[in-house]
């Protein structure tokens, strides 16, 4: 029971932490080949800061609440995607580096979500 604990906490927080850096990230507009802040970044960067205090807050009760994992699990392949299509469409420089990470983060996810099924006794 420990090891399905620490792995729904390794995905929490690895994910936290990447939404946070996101978060951050997003209000440099330099980053995201911009010129200047336009309100849509301020939108992702909110959002991500949150969901990023959501997933803290499921490493607070981690078997009751692995089920958040799903829409992040979700959120991680979309970001991935994207990353992947704007630099096919040369927006931005791709980083083999960064899709590495999003498709492990999302290996562990999975991983750990897998793993921390509850077994429902037989009848």
């Amino acid at each position: 029971m420990k090891a399905k604990i620490i792995w729904l906490r390794i995905s929490y927080w690895t994910a936290a932490i990447a939404d946070f850096g996101i978060a951050l990230s997003v209000l440099f507009p330099e980053r995201m080949g911009l010129s200047e802040f336009v309100y849509p970044m301020g939108l992702v960067a909110a959002v991500a800061f949150s969901w990023g205090v959501l997933l803290i807050i499921a490493d607070r009760k981690p078997i009751e609440r692995r089920w958040i994992l799903i829409p992040t699990m979700i959120v991680v392949a979309l970001l991935t995607g994207v990353r992947v299509y704007a630099a096919y469409i040369g927006l931005i420089e791709f980083s083999l580096a960064i899709l590495l990470f999003g498709v492990l983060l999302l290996v562990v996810m999975v991983y750990s979500y897998r793993i921390s099924e509850l077994k429902r006794p037989e009848h």
